[in-house]
């Protein structure tokens, strides 16, 4: 059987047809094969990289907490100091009882003693005025400073009662010793009895003592003293 020329040549273009295909299969799944395996592995770095931002972001609070302490103790240092207790020319209170010293850096008060009512004779000239008693209080008065101290009832002592309501000193009582207001040298103390005039119905509830008028400078704190027991 013959075969032409033609034939055999058609055939022969085939087969190399056929090799060809073959070969660019492979390739192709090479290069798929090549570009899974580089997916594969920058998977990991992508997720090492979430990991590392997790890290320093739960990281970040722990700086601000620790910074919130300090500025919460500073405010409670700075609200804990007593306004009556600073040095001489501070503002403020200085408080005390019946039988207590009071001091600041200009004199030392003290009220010994306190009489309520204070008794009056029915035939007395001096009566208080009606709907009114008489309260005193046995008070001493040292000038600590290195001025002279212009001590007067009139100018540097105030009487509250329980109802927050001035009480006068009365000129017209004879009780006791009346205070003598002077000036007090370095070292000087005066002792006396101030009598006050209180409504019916009320309490005499605190003497405050300052004399800001004889000086400008040095202490110029108040000297409260509490006489509702």
């Amino acid at each position: 059987m013959k075969v032409s020329r033609s034939a055999m040549l058609a055939a022969a273009a085939a087969v190399v047809l056929s090799a060809s295909a073959c070969t660019s299969v492979e390739g192709g799944s090479g290069a798929s094969s090549n570009s899974s395996s580089s997916s594969s592995e920058a998977a990991p770095q992508s997720s090492e990289s979430s990991s590392e931002q997790a890290q320093a972001s739960s990281s970040a609070p722990e700086s601000s907490s620790q910074s919130e302490p300090s500025e919460s103790s500073s405010s409670s240092e700075s609200s804990s100091e007593d306004p009556g207790s600073g040095p001489e020319g501070q503002s403020g209170l200085v408080r005390a009882k019946v039988g207590e010293e009071a001091k600041t850096g200009d004199m030392t008060v003290k009220i010994s003693k306190v009489v309520d009512p204070v008794p009056v004779s029915s035939d007395s000239f001096m009566k208080p005025d009606a709907g009114k008693r008489w309260v005193a209080v046995n008070m001493s008065v040292t000038n600590t400073s290195s001025k002279p101290l212009n001590f007067s009832t009139l100018f540097c002592v105030d009487a509250k009662t329980d109802q927050n309501q001035t009480a006068d000193d009365s000129l017209f009582s004879d009780y006791g010793t009346k205070f003598n207001s002077s000036a007090l040298q370095k070292g000087d103390t005066a002792v006396g009895d101030i009598t006050f005039e209180v409504p019916t119905g009320q309490k005499l509830k605190q003497v405050d003592v300052k004399c800001s008028l004889s000086s400008l400078q040095g202490d110029q704190r108040a000297i409260r003293i509490d006489v509702s027991k």
